[in-house]
């Protein structure tokens, strides 16, 4: 309204009356409380006689007594909507306007004014226009050309409308579907226009049409067909490059508007397709919800623009073609005015002071002009008790010609803000309107009992308590009247009063104040620094006032978390939060929020998540003749310090291989010389490393190109040898591209005998990847010199010229060794060889060495065993010879190709030697004091075995114990041993060695556990526990003719409680007492002897297990008679 400074002027005259108010109804001027809540307010009008009428209404709406009435003003002249046309209308008791069957003529500016005996109220002014949508110039479908690969420009003229339409293109492919233009080729720019980075064949296949949309209206509108002709070249396809083009950007000097959202551009076309990176005021923008890339990375959006939005943004593009390009845009950031003071209704009494303040802020600053019943305040009657400034009006000693409306309008070069508020002079008892409450709050905090009186003029306000007024210490009277009360203890705990006092009366009311104790978090959470894709955990114990319900809740950054999108966080139940697979995003303050309904505590921590860094950002690269200066900058750690930078790089002969050029750059360099070799296209990217991982790599640099030159190097690792006994085999290794240097690589084989005086010989070959010449009719194993020499356009390396040296092929030796002979068997498995050398012209090649070749008669000449023994000896020690056997030897000599004749066998004896190891060992637990042994006889007995020695050993937390041999088992046919009278409940190590004539078999050897077993004792038996019933058979004995001899024969089962050891009781049947032999520890039998013949016995077989014994069912059993083989 008053922003282009037109002033609607009003004249009347004002009745004024004053009274003290006796009844409920109060004096006031108009107060707007309704009015447009837009500047601009659009109306439709109907384009055809189907189309349904669309009335609008254009608010204003007041308060006031006695009621206001309204008018209206339309485009600065006064607007009698009544006589104008019976399409508007006024709602009952308001000034809205109703306009029905709107059209063309109903655009205007539009301001209300309300009115009563104290005043005119003004509202703020709405601009009222049409809206519409045109259609596009008619014109017929257009065919346009375009050259393949290379930019292009489709252009739109979009119709007038308002609201501005929004305009993009469709493609209308061949099976009738539509699609938008909008990929990472396509591009449609603010204007309408639709830019293609380069364009393909396939462009050709498709019919485009400009579409434009009204933001209002449910209607949309066409343009005619355009097609493209694509023209095609073969050159296009080969080179499929184009440099960067400019295509549309936004302007240098951008405008954006206080939190509304701005887009910026930066369109660029080429070959490949661009890749596009934002700056702020040099620094790369990390994008977040506000700041996002559009179309593909060519627009920058900023929703909900603030003041440090501003600033100088760059895009910086490049596609590996040329040089980057980079283009600034210098962002300013504009606001409307808004009000930072807003102006106030005022009521005073007659004498008093009344003040209005209005601030304003806007960019650029905005200026504050104030009006009075709807004019210029300049243009009031004056009045020497007002005093006006550009922020204030304020008026003393107040009287009834005082009441009235006063309006503050700030107004900028963007837009304006307006209020109209009033003065009025009243005479009014005091009234308590808000009553106090009862309020419960905490020990130690402020709180605030409410009391909110009305009254003019404006009561006096006290607080008591117990009768005493509450003043000063910890207790304040605010303006609003309330009671402030610091520092809460419980003795404040009561009932307070207030007191409201004026001229013309008193008024009072109670509330009560209730104090409970503080909630405290008792074990607060802690910080966390945990990789990315791992667990964070944090931990919050509080407690609170027993009255008062306690909820603990977590925060991130000051914001709720929402457990239902974020399935990552959980919240337990005992309030812990766990934070599961980690990301860079999760790092921030995590706060634990411990809350009642009268207080909360708060304990923050951080998380730090650590991960790789963000790529590195290329900031130049200079070329060189032979190098080449690569500089960039980090774009964030990610929390983890970079410790080291990789420079790769790639060339034309390998575009898809990027190589090392450097990969320990420290992280304080930022700049890296690559060196380049001659004729070939490098660019360069950098890749930040720090302890969690490498990042991903920079944006490629451009392209650096070196100029031709000779080879610097010639090809390496150059063999020389024969593949039969009369030709001779160079191979190299071709040397790749990036070595060439130029075109035209070849190699020149330069070979000769080694002898004084013999010239090279000169071979060239036809191109680079020829790696190997071969010659025929050479002499067998001769010495030759051979150098490769790599050349080019440009001409002959100037690398090292390195000469090797190697030999023609081979051939068998001639010559078996004469005179094998043993010099001295020195052990069963050992003997000295020697023998007579060859000559080493009879080798004919590489004279490599001789082999023995050895086998056993009982295992035959093809299990012989070879062994290999260097040229310059004639005697060996053979220790791998097959002891107590008869050995066949003989032996020849070799080189590197072939095996020399056989020298003739020869004979000899190995004497016998120690066993190797048992087999197949086992053991088994035999009540808690004895284990039982078994094994198997060892595959190398290296002799005749005469028996086994077995011996054990305990194992404890502090090592083996002292070893114990058992008695030597003479008989080699025995596999069996039994270990008695061992601790229960121990682990015992276990050895059992096989024996010849010649001694024990091998010793246990470290890690080769099959010299040993260990086996654990049962522990002892509880002493309710039961053995089994032993079980036995026995056998008749003929050891002496006067008496008889019974063989007892236990039979345990080791799967139960069978005891570790037995004994016998026996007595004459006709007998009372038993008689006991001695405890068997060792065998599962005892000879009973002295028995009479013919006499019947009573047998028992007891078993014991330490302190536990069981006894056998009694056996009767008849002694036999060995004389005459009778019995009873």
């Amino acid at each position: 309204m008053y922003g282009n400074s037109q002033y609607f002027l009003y004249s009347t005259t004002l009745l004024f009356t004053f009274f003290v108010t006796t009844t409920s109804i109060i004096q006031s001027p108009p107060n707007i409380v309704k009015e447009p809540s837009v500047d601009e307010l659009l109306f439709q009008v109907p384009t055809h006689q189907y189309e349904n009428d669309k009335p609008f209404k254009i608010d204003c709406e007041a308060e006031g007594e006695p009621a206001p009435k309204y008018r209206w003003m339309k485009n600065g002249k006064n607007f009698n909507w009544q006589a104008y046309d019976d399409r508007i209308s006024q709602q009952p008791g308001i000034g809205s306007l109703i306009i029905y069957r709107p059209r063309d003529e109903d655009l205007g500016q539009y301001q209300c004014f309300a009115e009563n005996v104290w005043g005119i109220a003004t509202s703020k002014s709405v601009m009222v226009v049409k809206a519409e949508l045109n259609s596009f110039n008619k014109e017929p479908n257009i065919y346009i050309e375009a050259q393949e690969g290379e930019p292009f420009k489709l252009t739109c003229n979009p119709p007038t409308g308002w609201p501005k339409p929004i305009v993009y293109w469709l493609i209308l492919e061949k099976n009738g579907g539509l699609t938008t233009a909008e990929n990472l080729r396509m591009t449609t720019d603010p204007e309408g226009n639709l830019w293609f980075s380069n364009v393909t064949r396939n462009d050709a296949s498709f019919t485009y049409c400009c579409y434009a949309k009204s933001l209002i209206k449910s209607e949309y509108k066409l343009s005619k067909h355009v097609k493209i002709n694509v023209i095609q070249n073969a050159e296009t396809y080969v080179k499929n490059k184009y440099p960067l083009i400019q295509q549309y950007v936004s302007r240098r000097n951008e405008v954006a508007l206080l939190n509304k959202n701005v887009e910026l551009f930066c369109i660029y076309g080429g070959t490949p397709l661009p890749q596009t990176i934002w700056l702020k005021d040099g620094i790369v923008i990390q994008f977040n919800k506000r700041v996002t890339l559009g179309n593909y990375g060519k627009s920058l959006t900023i929703w909900k623009v603030n003041f440090e939005d501003g600033g100088n943004y760059t895009c910086e593009v490049s596609n590996g073609v040329g040089l980057p390009e980079s283009y600034n845009i210098l962002l300013d950031v504009m606001a409307e005015p808004i009000f930072t003071v807003i102006p106030q209704i005022v009521e005073g009494g007659e004498g008093e002071t009344a003040v209005i303040k209005c601030e304003a802020s806007g960019n650029p600053q905005p200026s504050i002009k104030w009006i009075h019943n709807g004019r210029p305040l300049s243009e009031a009657s004056p009045n020497p008790r007002r005093f006006v400034t550009s922020n204030s009006i304020t008026i003393t000693s107040l009287t009834k010609y005082d009441i009235g409306n006063y309006g503050c309008n700030a107004t900028n070069s963007i837009g304006y803000v307006y209020k109209d508020v009033y003065i009025n002079v009243l005479a009014l008892a005091p009234e308590i309107i808000e009553f106090p409450l009862d309020v419960k709050t905490f020990v130690g905090s402020t709180t605030v009992i409410t009391c909110k009186p009305y009254g003019v003029p404006k009561p006096h306000i006290k607080w008591t308590r117990k009768g005493i007024e509450l003043t000063g210490g910890r207790y304040s009277i605010l303006d609003s009247g309330n009671l402030e009360i610091s520092k809460v203890s419980f003795i404040d705990a009561g009932i307070y009063t207030c007191i409201a006092t004026n001229n013309y009366g008193t008024a009072s009311a109670s509330g009560t104040l209730t104090v409970t104790g503080i909630t405290e978090i008792i074990t607060e959470p802690e910080d966390n620094m945990v990789v990315v894709g791992s667990m964070a955990v944090f931990n919050c114990i509080a407690t609170a006032d027993h009255s008062l319900h306690l909820n603990i809740d977590w925060l991130v950054n000051d914001e709720p978390i929402d457990y239902d999108t974020q399935p990552r966080f959980i919240k337990t139940n005992n309030y812990s939060l766990i934070i599961t697979k980690t990301i860079e995003l999760d790092s921030g303050i995590y706060t634990c929020l411990v809350k009642t309904e009268l207080d909360q505590v708060t304990a923050n921590a951080t998380l730090i998540v650590q991960d790789k860094p963000n790529p590195p950002t290329l900031l130049k690269i200079t070329c060189n003749k032979i190098n080449a200066v690569v500089k960039w900058q980090p774009n964030g750690d990610n929390r983890a310090p970079i410790l080291r930078y990789i420079i790769e790089y790639n060339t034309s002969f390998e575009p898809s291989t990027w190589l090392v050029a450097s990969n320990d750059v420290p992280a304080s360099d930022l700049k890296f010389i690559a060196p380049m070799t001659p004729w070939a296209n490098f660019t360069f990217r950098v890749i930040a490393k720090n302890k969690i991982g490498k990042s991903n790599p920079s944006l490629h640099s451009s392209v650096c190109t070196t100029q031709p030159d000779v080879p610097y190097k010639n090809p390496e690792n150059i063999e020389i040898y024969g593949t039969d006994s009369t030709n001779l085999v160079i191979n190299w290794t071709p040397m790749p591209k990036i070595t060439h240097n130029a075109p035209g690589l070849r190699y020149r084989v330069y070979w000769k005998q080694d002898m004084p005086d013999n010239v090279w010989n000169l071979n060239e070959t036809i191109d680079y990847t020829i790696n190997e010449l071969v010659f025929s009719d050479q002499p067998t194993y001769t010495r030759y010199k051979v150098k490769i020499v790599a050349f080019n356009e440009k001409g002959e390396s100037s690398g090292l010229q390195n000469e090797v040296i190697g030999y023609s092929g081979e051939d068998g030796p001639l010559d078996a060794p004469n005179n094998l002979t043993v010099m001295n068997v020195t052990g069963s498995k050992s003997a000295i060889l020697s023998w007579e050398p060859v000559s080493p012209e009879s080798i004919r090649g590489n004279f490599k060495g001789y082999k023995i070749q050895f086998w056993a008669d009982r295992d035959g000449e093809d299990n012989k065993i070879e062994e290999e023994v260097s040229l310059d000896r004639t005697t060996v020690e053979i220790k791998n010879f097959f002891p107590n056997a008869n050995n066949t030897v003989c032996i020849l000599a070799y080189n590197s190709r072939f095996n020399g004749p056989l020298s003739p066998n020869i004979y000899f004896v190995t004497p016998e030697g120690v066993p190797g190891p048992v087999n197949g060992v086992e053991a088994k637990q035999w009540g808690s004091s004895a284990i039982l042994l078994s094994w198997q006889p060892p595959d190398e007995a290296n002799g005749v075995l005469t028996g086994y020695e077995v011996s054990y050993e305990s194992m404890t937390e502090r090592g083996a114990g002292e070893r114990t041999q058992c008695p030597s088992i003479t008989n080699p046919k025995q596999t069996t041993a039994k270990l008695t009278s061992l601790k229960p409940s121990t682990n015992y190590r276990i050895y059992i060695k096989a024996t010849t004539k010649v001694g024990v078999g091998e010793p246990y050897v470290k890690n080769l556990c099959r010299f040993f077993i260990e086996q654990q004792t049962k522990s002892p038996l509880l002493i309710d526990t039961e053995l089994d019933k032993p079980v036995f058979n026995y056998i008749h004995k003929p050891y002496n003719k006067m008496f008889d001899t019974v063989r007892v024969f236990w039979t345990p089962n080791l799967d139960g409680n069978p005891g570790s050891h037995f004994f016998v009781k026996y007595k004459l049947k006709s007998d009372y007492l038993y008689e006991e032999t001695k405890h068997e520890f060792y065998k599962n039998f005892i000879d009973v002897k002295g028995l009479k013949p013919e006499k019947l016995y009573e047998f028992i077989v007891v078993a014991v297990d330490g302190n536990i014994i069981q006894q056998s069912d009694t056996v009767e059993i008849e002694a036999v008679n060995h004389v005459t083989g009778k019995s009873l």
